[in-house]
């Protein structure tokens, strides 16, 4: 899948905190438009990974109505909900710019506590490069980092899951060779249960075990598995160090976590994990973005695939080994 993430530090103005997602489909503008305007097309992606879209109308004009209800874990709890949101369209242009409010039915469904901001305006711009279509989608205001966040992981999960659904609608598409991947999207089943991959992925000691690709070995010094928490390690291998810090943004055990990563002089990537149990075992959904890299990075960018598949064997024989 070729695609590139772009997520902007939560910055608190006077008005609140605003979210900015910049992410490149490999899909024709017009598509991408009709998944995000036909009521069909949006069942199939939005909400975040462990959510299902039940309903859906979405107004075709300026002042339509739009409201969706979904059924999934409400964040935080091991319960299943159902959640509503809703608002009016403010500005609609085809296939360039749609523009509304977004307000929960009841924030409390979602662990949200009172705000003055009783509604978002979102924003989705679609503008063509080559083949594919570079959306810019903002969200705001948030009174809190954490509500900023919170929907941070929310819309990227949802935005993965669009990734998968509009390369589905196109499926003699053929990827372009020359792409250096910026992303990287895997699902994996263990036959274990959940609670013990979940572990494997958020106690330091555990991840010190297994973390990294075939030859590399982990120095661990911080894997504070909370919101806020930090990362802190280094890979070691083949004659060389690789530093690692990072943040996590948002953690629900035992089915989701969401955190960013980067060398030490660098901007973080979003990371998201989704921990589904199945019959026979747990099946993981791993979501990975580069939103930013330097030109010297790229070689090593045409190797994540390689790197995060070797790792996650590593994780395999781990678990096997604990069984």
């Amino acid at each position: 899948m070729s695609a590139t993430t772009t997520v902007t530090t939560g910055t608190k103005p006077v008005k609140g905190y605003e979210l900015k997602i910049v992410r490149t489909f490999d899909a024709p503008r017009e598509l991408v438009w009709k998944a995000w305007t036909d009521s069909e097309m949006l069942k199939h992606w939005m909400g975040p990974r462990g959510f299902t879209a039940t309903e859906y109308t979405m107004g075709g004009s300026v002042g339509a109505s739009w409201h969706m209800k979904m059924q999934g874990h409400i964040p935080g709890t091991e319960k299943l909900g159902c959640l509503g949101q809703g608002g009016k369209v403010l500005e609609i242009d085809p296939p360039r710019l749609l523009k509304f409010t977004l307000a929960w039915d009841r924030r409390e469904d979602v662990g949200l506590a009172e705000s003055p901001y009783k509604e978002n305006i979102v924003t989705v711009q679609l503008e063509e490069s080559g083949n594919k279509t570079v959306m810019t989608f903002t969200q705001g205001p948030f009174a809190t980092e954490g509500e900023f966040q919170g929907h941070t992981g929310g819309w990227n999960s949802a935005f993965d899951k669009f990734a998968e659904f509009v390369l589905a609608e196109q499926p003699d598409r053929k990827p372009d060779p020359n792409d250096i991947p910026t992303e990287f999207h895997v699902k994996r089943f263990f036959a274990a249960p959940r609670q013990l991959v979940f572990d494997a992925w958020t106690k330091p000691e555990m991840v010190a075990e297994w973390f990294g690709p075939e030859g590399f070995t982990i120095d661990m010094k911080k894997w504070e598995a909370h919101q806020g928490g930090e990362i802190h390690l280094t890979m070691n291998g083949f004659g060389a160090s690789y530093p690692m810090m990072g943040k996590f943004i948002e953690v629900y055990p035992p089915y989701r976590f969401h955190f960013t990563a980067w060398a030490p002089d660098k901007n973080g990537n979003p990371n998201s994990l989704f921990f589904e149990a199945v019959e026979g075992g747990t099946m993981m959904t791993l979501d990975v973005h580069v939103r930013t890299h330097t030109p010297e990075a790229e070689q090593s960018l045409k190797g994540m695939t390689q790197g995060w598949n070797q790792t996650l064997d590593k994780l395999t024989k781990w678990i096997e080994a604990k069984q």
